[in-house]
């Protein structure tokens, strides 16, 4: 990976100069850019993700003790902030797979028994959220199903799945708006007599 720069830019960076920043951060966008096109993110993440690069790499480059080359240094910082980021809308977006919510879905079952059952119980209520969940999912229609499929499980964009789509990015928000509507119509319509407890 060759870089725009010398070394004594890189040093001038690693003190604070403005103007050494402003020239590392120029020559290393379009690697850091090139970097996150392997990761299977939006088009608005990626460049969310852009910008907190090239955010760390300013806050960080004064560690940079060339104990390693500069290439596989911005290549972890880059990794490092694209995988936080995948990591945590894994964590968001995994709820609708658990069962746990759909956003504002607060319908699933609560445990009713005691501390030692509901320790007890915990696998198989995870077990039945989660296949009241697929049942839901299976009850919509194709095409509601589909924005749903790939918003939460591939992390795709609105425009991203317009695209895929072929339609507009208006039509993919008004499906998931939808979606999660009758979803939780379906829920709500599946629950035990006793009720469900809110999230």
């Amino acid at each position: 990976m060759a870089f725009s720069f010398d070394k004594s830019t890189l040093q001038r960076a690693s003190r604070g100069e403005r103007d050494a920043l402003t020239t590392l951060l120029a020559a290393v966008r379009p690697h850091v850019e090139r970097q996150l096109l392997r990761y299977p993110l939006s088009e608005e993440d990626r460049r969310d993700l852009v910008q907190s690069t090239l955010m760390q790499i300013v806050r960080r480059v004064g560690s940079f003790r060339g104990d390693s080359s500069f290439s596989t240094w911005l290549f972890r910082v880059t990794a490092n902030e694209a995988l936080m980021m995948m990591r945590s809308h894994r964590r968001h977006r995994a709820r609708l797979v658990e069962g746990l919510d759909l956003e504002d879905l607060g319908s699933l079952p609560a445990s009713r028994g005691g501390d030692g059952e509901a320790e007890a119980d915990a696998g198989a209520e995870q077990s039945e959220r989660d296949a009241r969940v697929r049942r839901a999912l299976d009850e919509l229609p194709a095409d509601y199903r589909d924005v749903v499929a790939l918003h939460y499980h591939q992390d795709l964009g609105l425009q991203e799945i317009a695209d895929r789509l072929s339609t507009t990015e208006s039509a993919v928000r008004s499906r998931l708006h939808r979606a999660r509507t009758r979803l939780r119509v379906i829920l709500e319509r599946g629950a035990p007599a006793g009720g469900f407890a809110a999230a």
